[in-house]
Formats: structure tokens, C-alpha cells, sequence
């Protein structure tokens, strides 16, 4: 085993330990965790960027960045946002993590997860995502963590006024949803059908 191969060992390990313990204390008890789906690191390699794979929890599935040896991600602001170039597009990462576990970057494919059977169904879709990621013909527009809105409907809080000239060219949430959605579900086991 190299460096580089324990190293990254010991951070997806870390990394699913600290999640497996989210599962059974923070989020045993809410709703939009699937307990058919359990917590695992898939696919996870170097790259220029850091260790890049896909996170799998009973609540959502992320591509995620860990970082290089060296790399400090200390001084990055938790919740600022990231753009990493892939060769299907353009996606926007975000700061996350604690004490625990260091930084990490994410962005969210899926969430919730209720609607998968099983955990084998949550690894080929992360699995599915990771060859989308690296595959020119899924090329699309920026993908978006959609943190701001995420957190006003965790919260119950509304919509705040938009400028109807700053929302002119926007995408509906729901229909940045289905995309997303699509993108997984469809483009990924279904190359015949475009991305929404």
C-alpha cells in the first residue's frame, strides 16, 4: 500500500465513521432517512483537486472532496461554495465539516434517498455518477448546491422577494430537481434519454 493509498484509507474511513454516527444519533429519528440505505465511500481517487468519490448516506448522496496530503482547507469558510471543472461540466462544491472529521467539499446528486429499495441501488447510482462525471456526452450547464434554499425550507422560512430581472433566466426549483433527478436516474442508466 502506498502513501497516498493509506492516506486515503484513513480519510474515507473517517469520513464514513463520522457519518455512520450522524445515522444513529442526530438523524436516527428523522424522517427523510431511508433505513434501507446505509453509509459508505464509493469510488473514491486522487485527483488534481483532492480524493474525489461520492458519499452515500441514508439521507443523501454526495460527490465528495477530501483533501490532498499538505492540502489545509482550514481557512475555507464552511458553507462557502467551490466550482471544480469535470468533463461533464461545471459543479459547484461546498465547504462542509467539523472538528471531527476536518474539511471536506460536497455536492449533493440526491436527497432525500427514500425512494431507493436498497443500499445496492444507492452504490450504482453513486457508481453510475462518478462515470457520468468523467464522460463528455453527459456535458451540461453548472450544477448548483442550492444552499440558500436549502436551508429556508429546513428552516419553514419563505421565499425571499426576487428581482423579477434577477430571476428572468432561472430554473424553477422543481424543475432543477427533476433535472438532477434525471441526470442520475435517467442519463445514467438510460443514454437515449437528454438531460431535463
Amino acid at each position: 500500500m502506498t502513501v497516498t493509498d493509506l492516506q486515503l484509507a484513513a480519510l474515507t474511513g473517517g469520513l464514513v465513521r463520522h457519518f455512520e454516527h450522524v445515522a444513529t444519533t442526530r438523524m436516527a429519528d428523522v424522517p427523510i432517512v431511508n433505513p434501507a440505505v446505509g453509509v459508505e465511500a464509493v469510488g473514491f481517487e486522487r485527483t488534481d483537486e483532492g480524493f474525489l468519490g461520492v458519499l452515500v448516506t441514508p439521507w443523501f448522496i454526495s460527490l465528495v472532496l477530501l483533501p490532498l496530503e499538505g492540502d489545509d482547507w482550514r481557512d475555507r469558510k464552511i458553507g462557502s461554495e467551490i466550482t471544480h471543472s469535470f468533463a461533464s461540466g461545471n459543479y459547484v462544491f461546498q465547504v462542509a465539516g467539523d472538528d471531527a472529521i476536518g474539511a471536506y467539499q460536497a455536492c449533493s446528486l440526491l436527497s432525500p434517498v427514500l425512494e431507493l429499495a436498497d443500499h445496492a441501488t444507492a452504490v450504482a447510482i453513486a457508481q453510475a455518477a462518478l462515470l457520468a462525471l468523467h464522460d463528455e456526452d453527459q456535458r451540461d450547464s453548472t450544477s448548483d448546491t442550492r444552499a440558500g434554499e436549502i436551508a429556508r425550507r429546513w428552516h419553514d422560512e419563505e421565499e425571499p422577494d426576487a428581482d423579477p430581472d434577477a430571476t428572468a433566466g432561472a430554473v424553477p426549483v422543481e424543475q432543477a430537481r427533476l433535472s438532477r433527478r434525471a441526470f442520475i436516474g435517467g442519463n445514467l442508466f438510460n443514454r437515449d434519454r437528454s438531460v431535463e
